[in-house]
């Protein structure tokens, strides 16, 4: 295998390292880009070029076009003919030979926003679940995203009227045999959530639907998806107006 150069995947986001599988095209010093076959001859061995190569992220199998900028030396033997092949293989490439790598995404538009979040929404809340959607997408961050949901769920209980309880030590000696030991805090967010549904604030399926994720975090998540789509429903159930 050939040199690996580091992208950042415009499909899922992850950060990765990708090969150049196919020579494409590439732009003279003026006007538009032209077929690889047409690079023999017209390029100083010294100067330097842009060319493109398709490419596969190996993270999401998303295609690419990987833009890498080298010597015309090294592109002009990169290219064959039929019945001739190149001086130079693909694999060959070392990187220390590019001196610039970019990468496009050839095949679709922008993607819509993740999440559709109410326009009364507090900006930080907001803000907040649009980049944990933008994580919870990338395979690397999903743990990540998860804590991140939980934390904001905690700060969402907090605005509604219901931050956590102050922790309580237990008490010792004589006050425990006379009054019992001290009650302690109900565990995190689950307790809160709870009071949240009875007092209005939330809908009951904000409980029930919380039933199937880790809110006190005890196991680690396959995914953050699920995270986020309850946050977001809980966040246009608590701030409404989408």
């Amino acid at each position: 295998m050939g040199a690996l150069f580091p992208v950042t995947c415009p499909h899922c986001g992850a950060a990765t390292a990708v090969a150049p599988e196919v020579f494409h095209r590439w732009w003279p010093c003026k006007g538009r880009s032209e077929l690889a076959a047409s690079l023999p001859g017209k390029l100083l061995p010294d100067q330097d070029a842009r060319a493109v190569f398709s490419a596969m992220c190996p993270a999401c199998d998303g295609p690419l076009a990987l833009v890498l900028t080298a010597r015309g030396g090294l592109l002009s033997a990169l290219v064959s003919r039929p019945g001739v092949p190149g001086a130079r293989s693909l694999e060959s490439i070392e990187a220390n030979e590019v001196s610039k790598v970019e990468v496009y995404r050839p095949d679709r538009p922008a993607k819509p926003p993740l999440v559709a979040l109410p326009p009364g929404l507090p900006r930080d809340f907001d803000a907040t679940l649009k980049r944990l959607a933008e994580d919870a997408a990338r395979p690397d961050r999903g743990a990540t995203a998860a804590a991140g949901c939980r934390w904001l769920l905690d700060e969402v209980l907090s605005d509604l009227g219901y931050p956590p309880a102050a922790s309580v030590k237990p008490s010792g000696g004589l006050l425990a045999r006379l009054f019992g030991p001290a009650p302690r805090p109900e565990p995190a967010i689950k307790g809160r959530l709870r009071k949240a549904c009875e007092g209005g604030k939330l809908p009951r399926w904000a409980l029930t639907r919380a039933d199937g994720l880790d809110l006190d975090a005890k196991t680690p998540p396959s995914s953050a998806t699920p995270y986020v789509n309850y946050l977001a429903a809980v966040l246009r159930a608590a701030y409404p107006g989408l």
